[in-house]
């Protein structure tokens, strides 16, 4: 028996488990989507569902992107609805982190695959690298730059308001430096954006955990969504010379674990509530460090 897009019933059910798995996982701990469904693209979903194309890396990057879209809708929705974002404070990212991620999302048709690999693998060690020198000992990041040099670099003055109420947040150069870079990581390998703006947040800016990660998902959601419009944009309308790399996204795989995601994304952001950061911070470490390892053995050492 097939069904549409070729999948047979039991690789329609192994499809959908797969992707809510993982979909629930990086919106458990909040991480971009691309961290796991990336590689899942390219080297799970067609070894375990037999209608699953095979896909290059830009394609794999692109329904990654997409399948975001679902997920990170529904689960900033469910942040929302509990009092976790702060709109003010995303709208100062977002307006640095968008066009230049849309920007990146185009140079990376320029970067060979390789690279893009080789950047996204060693970008996932590297904040694996800072999530465990910043907690081991069971510190917070916040403990971790105390009484360091890097604690006056990293802090910020708020604008006292004249009515004695809450310090009101403001953001500087040195804020809108690392919403560019989380910004040209999200269009190069559609990872980084979220956990740049968590410790941007929770370190620099002296904001409750609770409040930072609504507030990230917020961030990495709105940067996302615009990298996939770009690559939309490219894929429909730029010259060959600028999108003919010879790839596709299968956007109706796509669809069915888009909506696979949006019950996902809720299920996260209730798990996100009861996890303790503990626990978040170390299912990070090894997510990161394992997939950051398989994707930079696949590189040199398979080729």
């Amino acid at each position: 028996m097939s069904l549409p897009l070729g999948f047979s019933p039991v690789g329609l059910v192994a499809f959908v488990l797969l992707t809510f798995a993982i979909c629930t996982t990086v919106n458990t701990f909040a991480m971009e989507a691309a961290v796991l469904f990336t590689p899942a693209f390219l080297f799970v979903y067609p070894k375990l569902v037999p209608a699953f194309p095979d896909l290059a890396l830009q394609g794999a990057i692109g329904l990654a992107l997409f399948v975001e879209l679902f997920g990170y809708t529904s689960s900033v929705t469910a942040f929302w609805l509990r009092g976790q974002v702060n709109w003010g404070i995303a709208k100062s990212i977002l307006v640095v982190s968008i066009p230049v991620a849309i920007v990146a999302r185009a140079v990376s048709y320029f970067v060979p695959s390789s690279a893009l690999k080789m950047l996204f693998g060693g970008m996932l060690l590297v904040l694996s690298g800072i999530l465990y020198d910043a907690h081991r000992d069971g510190k917070s990041l916040s403990d971790w730059v105390s009484g360091t040099r890097l604690e006056s670099f990293l802090s910020s003055r708020d604008a006292v308001r004249t009515d004695g109420g809450t310090p009101v947040t403001q953001f500087d150069g040195f804020d809108q430096a690392i919403a560019g870079v989380g910004g040209s990581m999200a269009g190069l390998v559609g990872i980084a954006i979220g956990e740049l703006a968590q410790t941007l947040l929770t370190v620099r800016k002296k904001i409750p955990i609770r409040h930072s990660t609504g507030t990230s998902a917020l961030v990495l959601h709105g940067t996302i969504v615009s990298a996939l419009a770009a690559n939309l944009v490219l894929l429909r309308y730029a010259p060959a010379a600028l999108s003919g790399h010879h790839f596709t996204v299968p956007f109706g795989f796509g669809l069915v674990a888009g909506l696979t995601c949006i019950v996902g994304g809720q299920m996260g952001a209730l798990l996100n509530s009861r996890v303790p950061e503990k626990r978040t911070v170390q299912t990070m470490m090894v997510v990161y460090s394992l997939v950051g390892v398989l994707t930079l053995f696949r590189v040199i050492v398979l080729g």
